[in-house]
């Protein structure tokens, strides 16, 4: 088995979960001086093939992303439903939701995490099904979840 998480020395995103995306995203461009984002959704359904806790979800969520030269800054609102954004908003408040880290091989880093106790939530399709996110639940030993992002344009083949 592989011992290691990352593929790249650098963060990916940032993501705070909040219940009102535009509100949060307001609030930060005016702390920042960025231009605010324009707003995007999840995947529908049919797409995105979320599972959540080991069973097939229809998650939803919308979400506004600042970039900056070397991380996103992400803020999302999630659905009704129960989800991993929703969980970490019940239970915590508006707040910092996870880190993500850019894989070549969500297969390997998978097995990594959960050799390590720390089971995944959450998974999807994103980008019109061209990548893959998933969440592990590490919120008791760092604080936030830990986000895997696969993209099919730069990853290692798998079983």
């Amino acid at each position: 088995m592989d011992k290691r998480l990352l593929d790249e020395d650098e963060v990916m995103q940032i993501c705070f979960v909040t219940d009102d995306v535009v509100k949060s995203a307001q609030w930060f461009a005016d702390l920042t001086g960025k231009p605010m984002p324009s707003e995007g959704r999840a995947a529908p359904a049919e797409e995105a093939k979320a599972i959540y806790r080991g069973k097939p979800s229809d998650v939803g969520c919308r979400i506004m992303m600042f970039k900056f030269g070397n991380i996103d800054v992400e803020f999302l609102e999630p659905g009704p439903e129960k989800s991993a954004w929703r969980d970490l908003l019940e239970e915590k408040g508006p707040g910092c939701h996870h880190i993500a880290f850019r894989t070549r091989n969500l297969t390997k880093r998978d097995a990594y995490l959960e050799s390590k106790g720390h089971p995944l939530l959450q998974r999807g399709e994103f980008d019109g099904s061209h990548g893959r996110y998933a969440y592990y639940d590490t919120v008791k030993d760092l604080g936030v979840m830990i986000e895997l992002l696969e993209f099919d344009k730069d990853k290692e083949a798998q079983p």
